[in-house]
């Protein structure tokens, strides 16, 4: 019975994805981003960027993290979608940029966003200098970059 309701999940993400595969965030001026299905782009990655304003996302990988973690994979799509707006490869930048983000929506929604997608960062133990450390210290930097605003990973 579980995995007919991870199933129903699935689909209904991946529907969700698709009629919606244009993302763009609240406080932005007219950038658009395309998403799309493609697991093979992302590398083993939950979603990739390009410049151009692609962002190819895994719906499995996607599927997998909103089960355990809902509302996750919206932090990750925001995530991508601030490195097209942005124009950086920053992923400190892009973190604190997606956090203020989440906490200029000031909803409770938004909240449980960023919590979740700290729970799941908090699994990964391993030091991955591309985001300043361990799980624990992006989810760290995160919650510090919702409370102070985009510009606190220039100073820690």
């Amino acid at each position: 019975m579980q995995y007919f309701f991870f199933y129903i999940k699935y689909i209904l993400l991946t529907f969700f994805i698709l009629n919606f595969s244009y993302v763009k965030a609240d406080n932005t001026t007219g950038i658009e981003a395309e998403l799309i299905p493609h697991c093979g782009m992302t590398q083993g990655g939950v979603a990739t960027a390009t410049p151009d304003g692609k962002i190819y996302y895994c719906a499995q990988r996607m599927a997998d993290i909103e089960y355990k973690f809902p509302g996750a994979g919206n932090y990750f799509i925001l995530h991508e979608y601030g490195h097209i707006f942005l124009q950086s490869g920053n992923e400190r930048e892009v973190d604190c940029w997606t956090a203020n983000e989440l906490a200029n929506n000031n909803s409770k929604e938004a909240k449980n966003i960023l919590k979740s997608a700290m729970k799941f960062l908090k699994l990964y133990k391993l030091y991955d200098p591309k985001y300043g450390g361990t799980g624990e210290d992006r989810a760290n930097l995160i919650q510090n970059c919702f409370i102070y605003g985009a510009e606190y990973y220039k100073n820690n």
